[in-house]
């Protein structure tokens, strides 16, 4: 069975029989690991999978105490892997600084907003 810590993404092999007492390379033994050998494959739209994940990054920026936080940028991460597309506006940020240099983000306020 491969296992997939949500905490570090690291990957395990792991004999089903064994009872494992946390991920190996990160050492968290508070949260469930994923089963990768349990995968589904969901047809969205790149514009659906924008507004979820960007959903969900600011909920978990907005929730930066709270143990699911991390689990929820761990699969961000992971999703962000399978696409071309940035998924998150702070991603959206870095790929404009890199393609143009130092861009500066001005809410409607006229305040320089400080991102990612």
């Amino acid at each position: 069975m491969r296992l997939l810590c949500l905490q570090c993404a690291a990957e395990t092999e792991a004999d089903p029989e064994s009872e494992l007492s946390g991920c190996p390379s990160c050492g968290d033994s508070a949260h469930v690991p994923a089963n990768l050998d349990d995968t589904v494959n969901i047809t969205i739209t790149r514009h659906e999978l924008r507004i979820l994940t960007i959903w969900a990054n600011n909920w978990a920026h907005s929730h930066d105490d709270e143990p699911g936080q991390k689990a929820v940028r761990t699969i961000l991460d992971r999703l962000g892997t399978q696409t071309d597309t940035p998924l998150t506006l702070g991603q959206e940020i870095a790929d404009l600084r890199a393609a143009f240099g130092d861009v500066r983000v001005i809410s409607s306020g006229g305040e320089e907003v400080d991102l990612p």
